[in-house]
């Protein structure tokens, strides 16, 4: 997980002055273990921080991708969030809520890496992986919905049957 000093060192390095905005945006994204949308981001600041803007945030957010800091994940649609670990893992991300959670466990990326570069000269020094799909959750939801709408059928069609 990266710390404040590492996000206002990235934007110092990258020519950016360290205002009391930024530094407070920073500051969420150090705290944070969650994969925060840019909304989230707002929100978050704007409670110690009412004088921040909306695009003070997303410029914020924009530049600390663009040097390297955040990783900006898309979930599909107008949902975008972002990753602050810079750690080897996988994100999850689900297609029905959009929750992005991150799996750690065992991931061979360092495999992943030496066969590239055998196969074609690519020095990776990172990566980014995501597995899309739909989390316990949700699955769980969608069963329950099926079973539903399969009552509703069954009842309409024993009603059917009784009206004859």
């Amino acid at each position: 997980m990266h710390t404040l000093h590492d996000y206002l060192n990235a934007l110092k390095n990258g020519g950016y002055r360290i205002t009391d905005q930024r530094r407070a945006v920073c500051d969420y994204l150090a705290r944070t273990e969650s994969h925060p949308t840019p909304s989230e981001v707002y929100a978050q600041v704007n409670g110690s921080h009412p004088e921040i803007s909306r695009a003070t945030v997303y410029n914020t957010l924009n530049a600390l991708r663009d040097l390297g800091a955040i990783v900006e994940i898309s979930v599909g649609g107008d949902h975008t969030h972002y990753d602050t670990n810079p750690e080897p893992h996988v994100n999850l991300v689900c297609l029905r809520c959009g929750q992005v959670v991150d799996y750690a466990g065992d991931v061979p990326l360092n495999a992943l890496y030496t066969i590239v570069y055998g196969r074609t000269g690519f020095h990776a020094v990172s990566a980014q992986v995501q597995m899309v799909g739909f989390c316990a959750e949700c699955q769980a939801r969608k069963r329950d919905e099926i079973r539903r709408q399969l009552q509703a059928a069954t009842n309409a069609s024993l009603m059917e049957e009784t009206n004859k």
